[in-house]
């Protein structure tokens, strides 16, 4: 099969590699599409590698390549002998981490974060395309069949490669709700409720997050976006009513201005920009929830971390899209996910603006394009899915 490895930071390999095959508990997956998330980005680029040695210090990819790729939907072509829920021709979205039930334990030897529904934490937990497992930037991958979830339904293989995006953005929106110190979308004394909410950066995650906040929690509150591209602001006030502030000095002034000197309950950093990491500190409110989302770098300078310390605030720090693990072995977040991008609950199609259709594009497609002003997000279709 062939396969696209990253063998160097910005140098991509097209190879022919050996097609997979499944083990006993496995599935084969030949894939229709994967989106190009910013994690394969700042891996191609250089900036991070997640593929860890025993030491705990990166490997390097001139010792060991990777294919990238973690958001995946494809077909069924062969199955291992245990399998008895998946056929070929099924279609399938794919959660790339494996955790305990992955590795076929038995849930009473579960680890403690597998257990209570925390299996991105697991104490085993690795991903394809993220940490060296190959990912889906090939033509096929196998994967432990309890990591694939049906599709049901004619969603069209893009729409569904943003479920696990759409698990990450639902799940840390879980995590703030049930870790709040104070602020809660559903307090039922009205003092601690949520009232404002500030979404910092405005690709897809920061879309995501809007239209979750808006279609699956009903929040009605005042949703300030900051992001330098006007397009983007502009998408997020057409699509989930946001009130768009302009990015600068005057950021701060303006949102505590808007909010009566109150501030913001949550703030959603999409972005990683250490920019807009000063402004957390100025607009949160005290004893308010904060979500790290984004990638970033240097948050720590300019004493910002001391300011949002003496503010008293919860940090809901990486979480991803798998958590709790239903009784089949599968990942409930997903299914979910899934669901709300089936009946249209989100709609995600407008987020898409670049779609590449050879393993040869993801030269540009990691590259220069989402350097691009126009770029929102890219998804790699490798059928008519």
């Amino acid at each position: 099969m062939k396969a696209a490895l990253l063998v160097e930071p910005r140098v991509l390999a097209h190879r022919e590699i050996p097609d997979p095959r499944p083990e006993v508990t496995d599935v084969a997956v030949r894939l229709d599409a994967v989106g190009i998330c910013g994690s394969d980005v700042h891996v191609h680029d250089g900036v991070a590698n997640w593929n860890l040695g025993t030491d705990g210090r990166p490997v390097p990819l001139g010792r060991q390549s990777q294919i990238l790729g973690h958001e995946m939907v494809g077909r069924v072509v062969e199955t291992g002998g245990a399998v008895e829920d998946l056929a070929p021709g099924d279609r399938v979205v794919l959660d790339q981490g494996i955790n305990c039930a992955s590795r076929g334990r038995p849930s009473g030897d579960w680890c403690e974060y597998c257990a209570t529904g925390f299996s991105h934490h697991c104490v085993d937990y690795e991903e394809h395309g993220i940490t060296g497992l190959p990912g889906g930037f090939a033509d096929c991958i196998s994967i432990p069949a309890v990591n694939a979830i049906p599709i049901v339904g004619d969603v069209s293989a893009e729409v569904a490669a943003l479920t696990e995006p759409l698990g990450c953005v639902v799940h840390h929106l879980r995590l703030a709700e049930r870790q709040a110190l104070r602020y809660r979308f559903g307090a039922a004394d009205r003092r601690d409720r949520i009232r404002s909410v500030a979404i910092f950066g405005l690709g897809p995650s920061g879309q995501l997050f809007g239209r979750a906040l808006r279609n699956l929690i009903g929040f009605e509150g005042r949703i300030f976006v900051a992001d330098p591209s006007d397009p983007k602001r502009r998408m997020a006030v057409e699509s989930f009513e946001a009130t768009a502030v302009e990015s600068g000095p005057d950021l701060a002034k303006d949102i505590l201005e808007r909010t009566g000197g109150r501030g913001c309950e949550m703030v959603v950093d999409a972005c990683g920009s250490p920019s807009a990491w000063i402004d957390f500190a100025r607009i949160v409110r005290k004893q308010s929830t904060v979500i790290l989302y984004g990638y970033g770098r240097d948050r720590g300078n300019a004493g910002s971390l001391d300011a949002l310390q003496w503010r008293g605030a919860g940090l809901v720090t990486s979480s991803g899209a798998s958590g709790p693990i239903d009784a089949d072995g599968r990942p409930e977040l997903y299914r979910t996910c899934l669901d709300h991008l089936q009946c249209g609950r989100v709609v995600v199609n407008d987020l898409i603006s670049h779609r590449y259709h050879r393993l040869e594009d993801l030269d540009r497609a990691l590259g220069s394009d989402p350097k691009t002003s126009g770029y929102l997000k890219g998804v790699l279709l490798r059928s008519d899915g």
